[in-house]
């Protein structure tokens, strides 16, 4: 089983507003919907937690110039205002609101442990499904991924430059 969190990148600034806007549509044949310990069409919250992890994730990829990874540390505060539904589309938007040591260019290339900290925010339409506030540790790329780095660059690469479909 494989699940992938973000569809589409819908936009990104990794530089002066350090923030990421990112869609989700949980389609109803995923077997997460089996209604195993929750309502039969209801998204599972911790999807919505990887949701915005994984968008929190790629904001500091791009942010490094994709030379560190965000490995997710600790959820530091999390909430899951209503349920989100099989087939709804959520927008998650994460923004970057700490960090200590540099995340840019050229300036990631030493080995020096860096920390961040993201805020996420799951919306269905113009209402608030879910928000975290999330701590990571950058990792150079090279630890993280090993040979499989050029294999998830590139898949990254194609979520960003995938244009948007209404």
């Amino acid at each position: 089983m494989r699940y992938q969190f973000v569809d589409r990148i819908l936009h990104v600034d990794a530089n002066a507003a350090a923030a990421i806007e990112t869609l989700k549509t949980f389609p109803r044949g995923e077997d997460y919907f089996d209604g195993t310990f929750r309502p039969e069409d209801e998204v599972p919250s911790s999807l919505l937690l990887e949701s915005m992890a994984f968008a929190g994730a790629v904001l500091l990829c791009l942010r490094s110039d994709y030379r560190l990874q965000g490995v997710l540390l600790k959820v530091n505060q999390a909430a899951f205002m209503r349920p989100v539904l099989a087939d709804q589309q959520v927008i998650v938007r994460s923004r970057l609101a700490a960090v200590q040591g540099e995340w840019t260019g050229q300036l990631v290339s030493d080995q020096a442990p860096r920390l961040a900290q993201t805020l996420g925010q799951c919306f269905v339409g113009e209402s608030q499904v879910a928000e975290a506030d999330l701590l990571f540790l950058g990792v150079p790329l090279d630890v993280t991924l090993g040979s499989r780095k050029e294999e998830v660059l590139a898949a990254i690469k194609e979520l960003v430059a995938t244009p948007v479909r209404h």
